[in-house]
């Protein structure tokens, strides 16, 4: 039976806290937080002023949406002058377990005060309930704009993939179309899957990067040049087929060109040992606890699709968050809509507006693809409370009401956790020395009692573990914000 001697207010090591003014938690709750939450005030102005004067519920979302913006305010007002936490008064089914853990471990404690890792998560959680409290905004998500308009511009990086995962290819020797994409033919020669597995698995990292609670201000040019990382790409038509020279991109294998420019920047690298335990599945069920919706998501879904077509997986569970959360973060709503967005046929007018036909095509495929791994079942999107918990994952095997989805995932192959955020849960967000090795530090979760896991992250919080001796000091010299760029990232394995 796994247990922890540990609660949100005593973790493992002194706790990471916004007390601490050189911390990265003081920034975030100082300045970052605030300008997060007066985003939402601005995002529920312009919505209610789009309703249409047609609608006879005009008045009472107006009047709903005020109340919304008042109540937004108020938490600003909170937030910025240090005031105690209070208790949640919504209906949602977690406010009982949010107000227990307030009484238990917090009573009295402000933002400051408190853990910086409850104080972020309360944050969200009382945005929350400013919408839960209403009839007509209950479900609305104050972010999802925010996604869409970043997604939009991933439009490049986006149409080349899809590119290399949907386009038949022409043989170099015959000039006949093939069947099989790119992706397919990789697979299926010699050491193919392997190269895949690296290439995809990088890919999926550096998805990470693009973080809407850290781009405050989103610079869609930050976001292209983020995106570059992965695929320097961005024409989709149909590829030579050579089998010495096959890669998933144009040219001289101008990603992994790109990738290896930046392998240096992983400080634990834990690849190989991943590809040790992938190549050993078949057919098995791999859980992906997702991070950001937008180009990190679709990148999510690239790795996934991966795995089915290599014969690895055949039951991908995605776990996604049931309510809007760290501004970016998945909800089952940006799973499907995604979808939607490749599959023009499902949407008014396409989404993405490639200028050559092969591209669209390839993005349709696509997205009927995946539409038909979710409708077969091969695709699962789940979500649970305790994602949006104030709890860390050491609770994970024990909390009763997580009790549920811990017996579901135990039953899974491999765990792969996105994203910063599950990685601070993972760790419990505390002052590790960086050379604390990974499976120390994840507790409870290194039991043989919980399947392999992995977490892909790029570093935005200053707590990283696993480094070798002497990593730290050298990346010290290099970047002092190193642990909070982006610009750095780790991939951790437990097996």
């Amino acid at each position: 039976m796994l247990t922890t001697p540990f609660d949100p207010s005593h973790p493992p090591k002194t706790a990471l806290s916004g007390s601490d003014r050189d911390s990265f938690g003081y920034t975030t709750i100082q300045s970052r937080l605030p300008v997060i939450v007066s985003k939402i005030v601005d995002d529920v102005y312009r919505a209610y002023n789009r309703l249409p004067d047609a609608d006879p519920l005009k008045p009472q979302k107006e009047k709903e949406a005020k109340g919304i913006i008042e109540a937004i305010g108020g938490l600003r007002y909170e937030l910025q002058r240090d005031k105690p936490f209070r208790p949640l008064t919504d209906t949602y089914p977690d406010v009982q377990e949010w107000n227990q853990a307030l009484s238990d471990h917090y009573a009295g404690s402000s933002w400051y005060k408190a853990s910086w890792l409850f104080s972020e998560c309360y944050l969200y959680r009382r945005i929350k309930e400013a919408f839960a409290r209403t009839e007509h905004w209950r479900d609305y998500d104050p972010f999802f704009e925010q996604k869409k308009t970043v997604f939009k511009s991933s439009q490049k990086a986006v149409v080349a993939i899809a590119g290399r995962l949907m386009s038949p290819v022409r043989s170099e020797t015959t000039q006949a179309v093939e069947a099989l994409s790119s992706l397919d033919i990789l697979i299926g020669e010699p050491n193919g899957t392997e190269e895949a597995f690296f290439e995809l698995a990088q890919v999926c990292l550096w998805g990470n990067a693009t973080d809407l609670s850290l781009l405050d201000n989103p610079d869609m040019a930050k976001v292209e040049e983020l995106q570059r990382r992965m695929m320097m790409s961005s024409n989709s038509t149909p590829t030579s087929h050579n089998s010495s020279t096959l890669s998933l991109n144009e040219g001289a294998n101008g990603a992994q060109v790109e990738l290896a420019k930046h392998a240096d920047k992983i400080l634990q690298n834990d690849l190989d040992q991943l590809w040790a335990k992938v190549r050993t599945l078949r057919n098995g069920r791999v859980d992906i606890i997702l991070d950001n919706a937008g180009f990190e998501l679709y990148v999510d879904l690239v790795f996934a699709d991966y795995l089915v077509r290599a014969g690895f997986a055949k039951e991908v569970v995605f776990h996604a968050k049931q309510i809007p959360w760290f501004v970016s973060d998945v909800m089952p709503f940006d799973f499907h809509w995604t979808l939607d967005q490749l599959d023009s046929d499902t949407t008014s007018e396409p989404f993405f507006d490639p200028s050559e036909p092969t591209e669209q095509l390839a993005l349709k495929d696509l997205g009927r693809k995946w539409k038909g791994y979710v409708e077969s079942g091969v695709w699962k999107v789940v979500g649970h409370n305790f994602w949006t918990s104030c709890y860390a994952f050491y609770h994970l095997p024990t909390l009763p009401s997580a009790q549920d989805l811990f017996k579901d995932m135990a039953q899974s192959d491999l765990w792969i956790f996105k994203g910063d955020l599950n990685y601070r849960k993972l760790v419990y967000d505390c002052k590790w020395p960086t050379t604390t090795p990974f499976t120390e530090a994840i507790g409870p979760l290194a039991s043989s009692e919980v399947p392999s896991l992995v977490t892909f992250r790029t570093c935005k919080a200053d707590v990283v573990v696993g480094l070798k001796a002497g990593v730290e000091e050298r990346v010290e010299k290099e970047a002092k914000n190193w642990m909070v760029s982006g610009e750095y990232a780790v991939i951790s394995f437990s097996p």
